[in-house]
């Protein structure tokens, strides 16, 4: 397949390409080993800070991730010291990390000592307090970027989206900013990244992505995000499965994720009718069509069908539109409270669908709750 603009001539993601588009927010759906977390923290270094003097944040989903030894930032600049000594730029400066924040020196000549100034942070979503409180020490911030932001799903019996997951991050990006609206100064983007998901990812739900989408640039959430889907290109999938890694699962549903950046198919799990002793809890009316929602307490999980039953037995049906097929905001105000809670419980993977299309039409009924 003929490669996009999006790459380099080395067969590697053209990250000056995707910040020139200058999207508040960036979804990079990519392929194992073609540079998402290496480009994105070479460029911010050369293009942000070393120019402009602007830093970087690494999210890190939890707080453990950052401690200890194997954390984020141990050997983070490491396992890149071959390409940073060949680069014609990022080869003149000393780079390291102290504690939670990386730092740039220049080299410096005969024996004076490295001048060292803070380039990116490293900030985990469950440590909100301390972000909070370090809030007055961090420098201008340019990029913040959420690396392994979309999960794989084999990867989430181990770990798994946090609930309010979204607002964690805009909390985040609001301490460490304080950007205020009508104020100049420079205005932050988020770049979330990770390889092809299943489509049940909160992330993908929220910027509108409900279908698989097309490969190359598209433009989603109001023209506000942008995404990168990397097209399948058998050539590198079949040079990665010569690779010891790549070669233990060629030919698998996991291995076309990773080396061919295919989206997995919706798990199974996700689709289901609700058992016998799960009981009706509330319905959904949305332009023309109805969702009986049924929980079963139990085992923890709700259940979304279409239709409603015979007997409502004194439980709301909450009308999302009016008759002429516009929002109806006097009911959506009234269902607030309920369908808010449920929308929470969306976001922890603990809701069921009869099917694919009952999954997408019920989503859209959402959308007044905060689902896109």
């Amino acid at each position: 397949m003929a490669r996009t603009d999006c790459y380099t001539p080395e067969g590697f993601i053209d990250w000056p390409k995707i910040f020139s588009y200058g999207a508040d927010y960036n979804l990079i759906i990519e392929a194992r080993t073609r540079g998402k977390t290496y480009g994105a923290r070479k460029y911010a270094l050369r293009y942000d800070f070393l120019k402009r003097g602007d830093c970087y944040v690494e999210i890190s989903r939890y707080a453990d991730f950052l401690k200890g030894s194997g954390c984020l930032q141990d050997g983070y600049f490491d396992k890149f010291a071959q390409e940073y000594a060949t680069d014609p730029v990022l080869s003149k400066y000393l780079l390291r990390t102290v504690g939670k924040v990386a730092q740039v020196a220049r080299i410096p000549e005969g024996k004076e000592k490295p001048t060292w100034e803070t380039c990116a942070y490293f900030l985990a979503l469950t440590d909100k307090q301390e972000t909070k409180q370090r809030s007055t020490s961090f420098k201008p911030v340019r990029r913040f970027f959420f690396d392994e932001a979309l999960i794989e799903p084999d990867q989430r019996r181990y770990h798994d989206y946090l609930p309010g997951e979204i607002g964690d991050v805009a909390s985040l990006m609001s301490s460490v900013c304080r950007e205020r609206p009508g104020v100049e100064g420079t205005r932050p983007s988020l770049y979330l990244m990770g390889n092809a998901v299943d489509l049940t990812c909160p992330w993908l739900a929220h910027f509108g992505i409900t279908t698989e989408p097309p490969y190359g640039f598209s433009w989603h959430y109001g023209h506000k995000c942008l995404l990168w889907y990397g097209p399948p290109d058998e050539d590198w999938a079949a040079h990665m499965d010569k690779t010891v890694a790549g070669g233990l699962i060629a030919g698998t549903d996991e291995g076309a994720a990773a080396t061919l950046n295919r989206f997995a198919q919706l798990d199974a799990a996700y689709f289901a009718r609700p058992p016998k002793r799960a009981r009706f809890s509330f319905g959904v009316a949305h332009a023309g069509k109805t969702f009986g929602v049924w929980l079963d307490a139990d085992n923890g999980y709700y259940y979304v069908v279409r239709g409603l039953p015979k007997s409502l037995d004194g439980k709301p049906v909450y009308a999302l539109t009016a008759d002429d097929a516009r929002p109806n905001y006097v009911m959506a105000r009234r269902a607030q409270r309920s369908l808010r809670s449920f929308v929470d419980l969306y976001y922890m993977g603990i809701v069921r669908y009869q099917d694919h299309g009952c999954r997408s039409d019920f989503l859209k009924a959402m959308s007044l709750f905060g689902v896109r």
